[in-house]
């Protein structure tokens, strides 16, 4: 699957570019790709406003068994539908903040880290 392309009107400056630029040397490509059924990806969204860059965070609701009440960011588990963590990531942040994939452009996959070691569960960062 290919990575979406930069949003429709990129935002130009040096702050964003040196942040690209810093993320980028972290990138693992699709060297982790894959998407097994223990696996959960997340999308780190970096958003620039009035010349500083932003996290989005989003906060569990008090209702859910999983988490309740947590700040995190978007994502969620692995369907047997989506192509890799890209797609995993990109859907979850769909579904859960509105997030249109081609609003979206994908700077580095970041190296999983393991969440749950008792469960053999990974986090794919992006």
């Amino acid at each position: 699957m290919s990575r979406p392309g930069p949003p429709q009107e990129p935002v130009r400056n040096s702050l964003i570019d040196d942040a690209k630029a810093r993320l980028k040397k972290h990138d693992s490509g699709t060297k982790y790709s894959h998407c097994s059924s223990n696996k959960f990806s997340i999308l780190l969204p970096l958003l620039a406003k009035d010349g500083k860059l932003y996290l989005l965070f989003t906060l569990r609701s008090e209702k859910l068994r999983r988490s309740p009440g947590e700040v995190c960011f978007p994502g969620g588990k692995c369907e047997p539908t989506d192509a890799d963590d890209v797609a995993t990531a990109l859907r979850e942040a769909q579904e859960e903040v509105g997030l249109r994939p081609h609003q979206v452009e994908v700077v580095c996959c970041l190296m999983p880290l393991p969440f749950d070691v008792r469960l053999g569960v990974e986090l794919a960062c992006l």
